[in-house]
């Protein structure tokens, strides 16, 4: 995919579907994320996953 194609494509999505993620597709997605480049390749990330939709409710 070309670099506009994909900016063109991307969407905002503000509504989610009631379906459970697997763990092993979640660890995919952070996986991705850490390789994202970094400001001064400065990589102190921390992830908290929240799996239960009322904490995740009481976190926003």
């Amino acid at each position: 995919m070309e670099l506009f194609e994909a900016i063109n494509q991307r969407k905002t999505i503000r509504d989610f579907e009631n379906e459970v993620i697997s763990k092993e597709i979640l660890e995919k997605i952070i996986s991705a994320g850490l390789k994202a480049p970094t400001n001064d390749h400065m990589r102190d990330w921390q992830f908290v996953v929240v799996t239960d939709k009322d904490v995740a409710v009481r976190l926003a």
